[in-house]
């Protein structure tokens, strides 16, 4: 019979928090995650929980958001003892806190992602059972994508597969966001979904309406960190529209949030042209790390970020409950 309480963490267990479920040699690297969430808002004190037994922190749990958002999305950082037979009621106790502190803040879902194989900094090992409980709990996949990572510590060279895109980038001419303003840029976010590989998106679209869904889709990237001259619409020297390149930072690394190509545009090779030019703009402010996603449909964008030197580090479920 279990007889573990689920808390909020105290001020004094941040340390303590950050080491439940890690492996002594990643510890740090949670600590030093938890500090970013910390600073940048995206997480609070008071939205991390723990599951205590006989004096022992046993498990935890957190809630994320972004944060211009203000309020909890998803919850990060699900850790339990996962080789005991209770599991399962370790792991509901603590997902259902973190439920109750979205509804309690208006919140109508919260999600959470899968990442396989595990990766820093959250090591999400124990796969199975942690998507056994995520369906015990009724949490469904919204989505599946591969994960890609420019990584200038290690990497050396462009980024783009030889001369050509860096060229082809050079030739094209670009519009930032101050330029265009939002309504051109809305419009072109409506185009370059149009007979999208990506399923989330197709499907919002069909949901929506083209418009709204671009509208949705824009405004959602906004709640991210970036500069109004990253986001850049790419013209032929005709003038024609190529596509567009949405970049934005997130507090642990840089990702290309958003790129595609119109579809009259589409197999002449622009989108490593956008995809080495989007990479420099994070590279040129700074940006070390820069990962990024594509559904695992879209094997056109996969091409592209392993052509330009992107690694594969891990596939991504993106899960989903209404609250």
């Amino acid at each position: 019979m279990t007889s573990f309480i689920v808390r909020p963490i105290k001020q004094e267990e941040w340390e303590k928090f950050a080491a439940i479920g890690c492996a002594p040699e990643h510890v740090a690297g949670c600590q030093r995650y938890l500090e970013q969430m910390l600073a940048a808002g995206s997480m609070r004190i008071d939205w991390c929980f723990v599951a205590e037994e006989a004096g022992q922190l046993i498990g935890r749990i957190a809630s994320w958001t972004l944060p211009s958002v203000g309020k909890p999305l998803d919850f990060v950082l699900l850790d339990l003892p996962w080789e005991r037979e209770d599991y399962l009621a370790i792991g509901s106790a603590l997902v259902h806190e973190v439920v109750a502190l979205v509804r309690s803040l208006g919140g109508e879902q919260v999600g959470h992602v899968l990442d396989t194989p595990a990766v820093s900094p959250q090591w999400q090992h124990h796969p199975e059972r942690r998507q056994a409980l995520l369906s015990h709990l009724g949490f469904q996949v919204e989505r599946k994508t591969n994960r890609f990572e420019w990584n200038s510590a290690v990497q050396v060279g462009e980024p783009a597969s030889g001369s050509t895109a860096a060229q082809r980038a050079g030739e094209l001419q670009y519009r930032s966001l101050a330029d265009v303003g939002q309504d051109a840029f809305v419009q072109a976010v409506m185009r370059v979904s149009e007979g999208t590989f990506d399923q989330y998106i197709r499907e919002e679209r069909e949901r929506l309406g083209a418009l709204e869904q671009a509208n949705s889709f824009f405004t959602e990237l906004q709640h991210m960190t970036y500069e109004p001259n990253w986001w850049q619409l790419a013209y032929t020297p005709g003038g024609e529209l190529v596509g567009l390149i949405m970049p934005t930072q997130t507090p642990g690394f840089a990702t290309i949030g958003y790129i595609g190509v119109v579809p009259e545009q589409r197999g002449k090779g622009y989108v490593h042209a956008l995809l080495y030019h989007g990479t420099r703009i994070l590279l040129d402010s700074g940006a070390v790390v820069i990962r990024t996603d594509t559904d695992i449909d879209n094997v056109p964008m996969a091409q592209a970020f392993l052509a330009a030197g992107y690694h594969l580090f891990t596939s991504r479920s993106e899960y989903l409950v209404k609250s």
